[in-house]
């Protein structure tokens, strides 16, 4: 499939003579697109795999600013072809990493490489990128498991943010001073430590804490508010409408 790209430039004759070289040299011409609002009309009917980005664009607008716009948002690498050669511009430019920027006049040529190579750095960078994102998963997924298996030695969990929890006194300990909790509190934390791992349900906390006698969710919710009054909010994680999971250290 012939890789497409949009090309953002606000002189008609410019915009279709690069669109004509594109063709030529075996690209697809996603749109063309003289403002950023005409620029994410054409990203939201399809993603190209490059954009060609003019810096003054219709109305004054910045060329540089709609590439940062574009890239917080997608992954699409962005060559600025512009004829703004100040310092200043230019830094500015680097700043959000582009991958490339040619001159107007420009030559054919030069051009055809810039896209070529912009592309080729782009599809290495994302599978570099996607090779240490697999690397951390396994890293992670192995600090996990030895974590579980630390913690099914001892009776004391290490929680998030430095939290122990005492599995023979029923603690919740930070810096060796235990957390106040109330009896419901305690039969909670009791519930998901015991658990750690696992989401526990609803149906499951409802029966342990208040020995199966039936409450309706604002009781839960209530609980786990208070909870969370006094330990970091994100120490229990909520699976809407499914249960919750204590987060191990």
């Amino acid at each position: 499939m012939k890789p497409g790209i949009m090309i953002v430039e606000d002189e008609s004759i410019i915009a279709l003579n690069i669109k004509e070289i594109l063709l030529m040299q075996g690209y697809e011409v996603t749109g063309i697109a003289p403002d950023s609002a005409s620029a994410f009309a054409l990203l939201e009917r399809r993603k190209p795999d490059m954009i060609l980005m003019d810096i003054t664009l219709k109305n004054r607008e910045d060329g540089i600013e709609l590439a940062r716009n574009i890239t917080a948002n997608l992954e699409i690498p962005i060559v600025f072809l512009t004829a703004n050669d100040k310092e200043r511009t230019i830094e500015r430019a680097i700043d959000i990493t582009p991958y490339g920027y040619i001159l107007k006049p420009f030559k054919e040529a030069v051009l055809k490489t810039t896209i070529e190579i912009a592309l080729k750095n782009f599809a290495a960078n994302r599978n570099l990128s996607t090779t240490i994102d697999a690397i951390n998963h396994e890293y992670t997924t192995i600090q996990n498991r030895l974590l579980l298996e630390e913690n099914a030695k001892s009776h004391f969990v290490r929680l998030k943010y430095g939290y122990l929890y005492d599995t023979q006194e029923d603690v919740l300990l930070l810096s060796g001073k235990e957390v106040p909790l109330n009896d419901k509190e305690k039969k909670f934390m009791r519930l998901v430590v015991k658990n750690f791992g696992k989401v526990v349900s609803v149906e499951q906390i409802e029966n342990y804490v208040w020995d199966g006698e039936l409450v309706g969710e604002g009781a839960l919710r209530s609980l786990i508010f208070r909870i969370r009054q006094k330990i970091p909010k994100d120490l229990i994680t909520c699976y809407s409408k499914i249960g919750y999971k204590v987060t191990l250290g």
